[in-house]
């Protein structure tokens, strides 16, 4: 089995989080914050559509008493902890016709709410279709207006919505980037750079169900340095960290972009191998061994790696799974170390 190079735990991961966060960072925050949107939006739109109702304006006014029923009844389902009724993206559908409407004889109508509607946008669309939503809109709206307002008017407008597009990507950049690294530092070890024993249990919860829908395989190879103890008491334990360190960077930089490691805890980690059987993962073990042989030292001396191989057998949990590794690792370092056996 080919393994090949990826870029290191603690650059991939804010890397990868940052392109989920790129979509719409606000996505596993949508319940919470339409919650007082809805109510808001439902206090102050009722009257207004009652007013175009009442005017025999029945497009308008119906559109707008759409979007209340329908926030309504999401701020409703979310009150109750259940699933929103409407899915958020059509929430836009129904104030979007009503801009539209307006747009032919009442531009200035249009423009005044395509700034809650472009910034309603990015909450409930991925950012690259909130954008293309938002200059849209700006160009649609900037268009008609040309045709009936004087050009001042027309370029304010467009001025002003478009600096708001800017500055609300702005501040979602930053956004992103601290979520990122919030989330990479709860679940990366500071020491290592792989991953901690947190997002393990979730990894391998993922790839056991996974398993279970999908007859999907995976491995893990449990490593553990040969006489690590020895290491800190002679020579100290920033020689011991350096080796953590080095045998970390070792693993990462020739394991598969699929692959993860995870420091379970003092001197053992953990690979995760997705839709790898146990023949070969133990190929990969035993060639992650004889690399780290060859390339990790303590001083001058050598350092060697123990480890034990188990394939994800059919309806196993993880905590068996994780069982047989660890008897696999622990028969391998009763038979001498500097070994790979898999269970």
């Amino acid at each position: 089995m080919d393994i090949a190079s990826s870029s290191p735990a603690e650059a991939a991961v804010p890397e990868r989080l940052s392109e989920q966060a790129r979509e719409n960072v606000f996505a596993p925050h949508r319940e919470r914050i339409l919650y007082p949107v809805a109510g808001t939006l439902t206090v102050a739109l009722l009257p207004l559509a009652v007013h175009h109702l009442l005017r025999e304006r029945f497009d308008v006014g119906g559109l707008l008493l759409l979007l209340v029923a329908m926030l309504g009844a999401d701020a409703i389902a979310i009150a109750r902890g259940k699933r929103p009724v409407v899915p958020f993206a059509l929430l836009l559908l129904p104030g979007a016709a009503s801009v539209l409407l307006w747009l032919p004889s009442h531009p200035m109508y249009a423009a005044m709410w395509s700034y809650p509607l472009a910034m309603f946008a990015y909450f409930v669309l991925p950012r690259r279709l909130a954008n293309a939503a938002g200059v849209s809109l700006l160009g649609m709206i900037a268009t008609l207006m040309a045709m009936h307002e004087e050009p001042g008017t027309t370029l304010r407008f467009a001025a002003s919505l478009g600096f708001c597009l800017l500055v609300v990507n702005i501040i979602l950049n930053v956004v992103d980037t601290l979520h990122a690294r919030l989330l990479a530092l709860s679940i990366v070890d500071p020491l290592t750079g792989a991953f901690n024993r947190r997002h393990m249990d979730a990894m391998l919860a993922e790839a056991a169900e996974r398993g279970r829908r999908s007859g999907a395989t995976a491995s893990i190879v449990m490593l553990d340095i040969d006489r690590f103890k020895s290491i800190n008491d002679r020579m100290g334990h920033a020689t011991g960290d350096q080796v953590l360190r080095e045998l970390s960077r070792v693993v990462r930089e020739r394991a598969r972009r699929l692959d993860s490691l995870f420091r379970m805890g003092g001197e053992e980690f953990l690979l995760l191998l997705p839709d790898t059987s146990s023949a070969d993962a133990t190929k990969v073990a035993e060639w992650l061994r004889r690399h780290i042989s060859a390339h990790c030292r303590a001083g001058e001396e050598r350092v060697t790696v123990s480890l034990g191989v188990a394939e994800r057998r059919a309806d196993e949990d993880v905590d068996a799974w994780l069982r047989r590794a660890d008897s696999a690792l622990y028969r391998a370092k009763g038979s001498g170390r500097d070994q790979v056996i898999a269970a």
